[in-house]
């Protein structure tokens, strides 16, 4: 391997590094503060569900960071059955 390929695979490595230490440290303030702001459900829940929750929040940080910022609560699906339901409950 040349240096400018051990070079980039060390860059590479250092960007998941980080990308993983900024996961953990929005985690921990996520599952204890801030869960309840996205997931109103998620109020109450136990120690246990806290924990399991953080591998997915490591993962996927900067998405709820942007639901935490844009003050959305929890998702409502729409597919067309959804969509459907709506429509007709409006008609009647």
């Amino acid at each position: 391997m040349d240096s400018t390929a051990i070079a980039v695979v060390e860059w590479v490595i250092n960007l998941v590094r980080a990308y993983a230490i900024a996961g953990l440290i929005f985690a921990f303030l996520f599952v204890t503060f801030l869960v309840k702001r996205v997931d109103s459900g998620a109020q109450g829940w136990a120690l246990g569900f806290r924990v399991l929750i953080i591998p997915g929040v490591v993962a996927f940080w900067p998405m709820f960071a942007i639901r935490l910022l844009r003050g959305k609560g929890h998702p409502t699906e729409k597919n067309a059955h959804r969509l459907a339901a709506k429509q007709s409950a409006g008609a009647q």
